[in-house]
């Protein structure tokens, strides 16, 4: 599989999971397909790092479209307490850049405190990923290892918010689905390394025009 056609695939699972998450949040479904999304864009960033011939442009591309991206996302979600996921992007990509110029890992868990603080989505545990993405590309057992350790802390952290809930509602509201977003591994590990068709673009204007249309539906079934 080439980028584009795994960036197509990702977007269709982000699409999945926001009209679960937005529309149709009591099907469980939807949100547990929508798992498989942001690690392929996480790699993605990692990959981009390493093959972009101008990373001041690539990193300005992501902050603009985090700021554009931030009134369809509050609009959607119905909260101005989140950034969104190309704010968690950026960040990630900066992280990668700061460990290659000073190889120093307090750096990288800072900028993903950062992350967390600043409420992006998916905060602390996106940055890291698009750092193990980055760190380990060429030794699987131990992407998929750190991977692994992420993934259980990760769970572990949405498991203690609801235990409050008593465990119907963890079961409810999925207490345990974000292990499935390494079921992504399957795709990532069939990436052939090429490009692809450049459709650079639809991946970045995608993001805030579905969530607007998202946005819109909501509004209008209320």
């Amino acid at each position: 599989m080439n980028a584009t056609f795994l960036k197509i695939l990702a977007i269709i699972f982000m699409l999945i999971d926001h009209i679960g998450a937005f529309l149709f949040p009591n099907v469980l479904i939807f949100r547990l397909i929508g798992r498989l999304a942001f690690p392929i864009f996480a790699y993605f960033i990692a990959e981009g790092y390493r093959k972009t011939s101008d990373l001041t442009s690539y990193f300005g591309r992501l902050f603009a479209f985090a700021l554009i991206s931030q009134l369809p996302f509050s609009m959607a979600t119905g909260s101005k307490a989140y950034l969104n996921i190309f704010f968690t992007l950026a960040l990630g990509l900066y992280a990668i850049y700061i460990y290659d110029k000073r190889n120093d890992l307090r750096l990288v868990y800072l900028i993903a405190i950062l992350a967390q603080y600043a409420n992006t989505d998916y905060g602390f545990f996106g940055v890291m990923l698009i750092f193990i993405f980055y760190r380990y590309r060429d030794n699987f057992k131990e992407l998929v290892k750190w991977f692994a350790i992420l993934t259980l802390a990760f769970q572990g952290m949405i498991d203690l918010n609801l235990a409050s809930l008593g465990f119907k509602e963890m079961l409810t509201h999925a207490g345990f689905y974000q292990f499935l977003w390494m079921g992504s591994l399957v795709f990532l590990k069939q990436y052939n390394g090429e490009k692809g068709r450049g459709l650079k673009y639809l991946f970045y204007l995608f993001y805030p025009l579905h969530l607007a249309i998202i946005a819109i539906i909501r509004n209008y079934l209320r």
